[in-house]
């Protein structure tokens, strides 16, 4: 039988922690940067939630169940400082959120509430999640965890993606890369990279479809059950279809994704 989440101290101290070590940063952010910030507070909350949910359905041990979320909980570590330090959440460059964010949690005690092995697991899990591809070499515990973790991460970006775009305003990653909104235009780099299946790299976007695509092809990238089916019953992964054009290739992509995602998640 799995902890009781709702009782762990552990959780709680973590939780604290967290949000102790983000409002020094909101504390002295500027006013422009402050909401931003304050959002990325709320975020690791809505990872966990999902995390939680796919522990419900995948039943792990007890210390890995543990691990992944705590993980959920810290995994943007380095995002504080990048956005307030740096003025950006571009991982450009010298610095690596992933990267910072597992430094920082090494030099302090909050995991101490963990053996070891675990602690690493939390570490490394902190500093791969945001990575393109996890590597081949990795503990076989802290890839689980890092997949529950990047699972649940995409869920809210495409959440957060599909609120923006509705509404005709780029968001997060298509800021970053200086995406054009355009009703129709694609690049071709992004049309076959979505009909081999594969993921899209962030130097083939230039449009709003591309973007679009970019999001869609995460069902490639996932690997439990419930984020499958989370895309489906939101409505999210439709939301994302429906704003790609009726014409040219469009249809076709169109429909070769949905395919792909009920066939992944069991209902095709």
């Amino acid at each position: 039988m799995r902890y009781n989440v709702a009782m762990d101290t552990r959780i709680t101290r973590c939780l604290r922690w967290l949000i102790d070590y983000a409002r020094t940063f909101e504390d002295r952010a500027p006013e422009e940067i402050r909401p931003r910030v304050r959002r990325k507070i709320k975020h690791p909350m809505r990872v966990l939630a999902h995390v939680r949910h796919i522990i419900e359905e995948e039943r792990p041990e007890p210390e890995l169940a543990l691990a992944a979320e705590i993980a959920a909980i810290l995994h943007d570590t380095g995002r504080f400082a990048q956005l307030v330090d740096r003025r950006t959440a571009d991982d450009g460059g010298e610095y690596d959120h992933g990267e910072e964010g597992a430094r920082i949690l090494g030099e302090s005690d909050v995991l101490d509430v963990l053996d070891a092995h675990w602690r690493a697991v939390v570490i490394e899990a902190v500093r791969l999640h945001n990575r393109a591809a996890l590597p081949e070499w990795m503990d076989p515990d802290a890839r689980v965890v890092t997949e529950m973790v990047r699972d649940a991460d995409k869920l809210d970006a495409v959440r957060n993606s599909v609120n923006g775009l509705l509404h005709k305003e780029l968001t997060g990653r298509a800021i970053k890369y200086g995406i054009t909104v355009h009703p129709t235009e694609v690049s071709p780099d992004t049309v076959r990279r979505t009909r081999e299946r594969k993921l899209i790299p962030y130097t083939s976007m230039r449009w709003s479809n591309d973007f679009v695509l970019f999001l869609c092809a995460w069902v490639h990238d996932l690997h439990f059950a419930y984020a499958y089916n989370r895309l489906i019953d939101t409505g999210h992964f439709e939301q994302l279809l429906v704003l790609l054009p009726d014409q040219g290739v469009f249809p076709e992509l169109k429909a070769q994704l949905r395919g792909d995602l009920h066939r992944l998640a069991g209902r095709g």
